[in-house]
């Protein structure tokens, strides 16, 4: 898909709450508004900072590229069983029109109600500069700076409560892709929205074993099905993956409640696009970082079962393994001093640790043990020691050897050099999964 194709950029964030709504089916409401235009390119999911204070649930910001069409379109989704479609040629809408329409229909659906809740919407015929997009998924930006660069670009604005979706919408704006992936979402009728889903586990497995360039679909560790939410939002599952057409058939996959609506979003998750390198110095609260650090005293479990292994590069840290990431404490209590690591995750202020998501370990120590007392050279009796660090004494003729002479075995370490991650329930949306980094040169077709 061209990128720079002429048209008019409508972003949305903060409609929705944990109690429900959801700023992806916002899209569909507003697709379905502006009949009258067409998407000049895919809508664009993008999640952004994952670790900010005030996020409502995903962090996600959608970006509409609408104009008027020319050419044959490609279908990315239907809405009640009328198709839409995705244009690569066209020309530019009216954003005074575009955003006076949107902003109706956001109105009538943002959750207004939750404190977290504070919608922006914004329009504009040019994006902001992409370094916004990229402070947006590392930092946290302030909504002085965010309408700062709208401003630039002539946008038009119009937000709610704190206006605090405007920096998210802003973003979602700027966002220029240079690795991506894509989600296809499915959605349920207005009836079944608060109800239990219902979805074959079965069908979830057999579509994760049949594809390839899909990823986070069922968690095995668990027996979780992860594509579909845990809130009472109008989502009835969505599948990620790097490969579109393959998304399409995926989505058919599925066996369970029908849907109302389904639409192909273009993203970010699945990226890594909010890490930075640091070293632990240098490591700022409400960030997520990448640190290459050696394990500096064995680790060790607190209340709640969650691993502590405090790691060195110069400066100590916490690395914190939670006891939701499950089996990938195990590979935590299994490093010992010595050990290099590169650990990836989210910086927490109090106390001051870092929320390990990912783990590379890239070399391992020899896990020496000592196995016995000396024994002693004239009588053939094992030694006896005489204190810690002393040495050793053969009790019958007195004869004696310093600490390095006892018996030690090497054994045979339980983690192995190689990349390690929590279960898919664990995971974050802009975690990149082993999964999708198996593959190397990504499939965007």
């Amino acid at each position: 898909m061209d990128f720079s194709v002429p048209s008019t950029l409508l972003a949305f964030d903060d409609t929705d709450s944990p109690d429900g709504m959801c700023t992806t089916y916002l899209a569909t409401l507003l697709i379905d508004e502006l009949r009258d235009y067409n998407l000049l390119g895919l809508p664009r999911l993008v999640r952004l900072n994952p670790n900010v204070p005030w996020k409502t649930r995903g962090n996600a910001a959608i970006c509409l590229t609408l104009g008027k069409a020319a050419g044959s379109g490609t279908v990315c989704g239907s809405i009640q069983g009328e198709q839409v479609k995705v244009y690569e040629k066209g020309s530019r809408g009216d954003p005074e029109e575009i955003l006076a329409r949107s902003a109706r229909i956001l109105e009538r659906h943002a959750m207004f109600d939750c404190e977290k809740t504070n919608p922006g919407i914004v329009a504009s015929n040019r994006r902001p500069p992409q370094s916004l997009y990229w402070r947006t998924v590392r930092e946290v930006v302030s909504l002085k700076s965010a309408e700062a660069a709208l401003r630039e670009t002539g946008a038009l604005w119009k937000k709610y409560k704190s206006g605090r979706g405007i920096i998210g919408s802003a973003a979602a704006m700027s966002w220029r892709p240079k690795d991506r992936t894509w989600e296809v979402i499915s959605y349920r009728a207005t009836s079944k929205i608060g109800t239990r889903r219902d979805i074959d586990a079965k069908s979830v497995i057999r579509m994760d074993k049949a594809t390839k360039r899909t990823f986070n679909n069922y968690d095995y560790e668990n027996q979780h099905i992860a594509i579909a939410p845990n809130s009472p939002c109008p989502i009835l599952f969505g599948i990620r993956g790097d490969s579109k057409s393959e998304l399409l058939k995926a989505r058919t996959m599925i066996r369970g409640e029908e849907a109302d609506r389904w639409l192909l979003f273009l993203s970010n998750q699945g990226t890594e696009n909010h890490l930075v390198d640091r070293r632990i110095a240098d490591l700022r609260p409400w960030e997520s970082a990448r640190i290459m650090a050696r394990v500096a005293s064995k680790p060790f479990t607190i209340p709640g079962g969650h691993v502590i292994v405090r790691v060195t590069d110069g400066t100590e840290v916490d690395a914190a393994f939670y006891e939701p990431s499950r089996g990938f404490r195990e590979v935590a209590r299994s490093l010992l001093p010595g050990d290099e690591v590169l650990l990836s995750g989210a910086v927490r202020e109090e106390p001051r640790s870092l929320n390990v998501e990912k783990m590379q370990v890239r070399g391992l120590v020899k896990d020496i043990v000592k196995v016995g007392n000396p024994v002693c050279s004239k009588c053939g009796k094992s030694m006896g020691s005489m204190g810690r660090n002393q040495g050793y004494r053969c009790k019958k003729c007195g004869r004696k050897a310093t600490a390095s002479k006892a018996l030690f075995e090497e054994v045979p370490r339980s983690v192995k050099t190689g990349w390690y991650e929590p279960p898919v329930a664990s995971r974050r949306h802009l975690h990149k999964p082993l999964r999708r980094m198996s593959r190397g040169n990504i499939d965007n077709l």
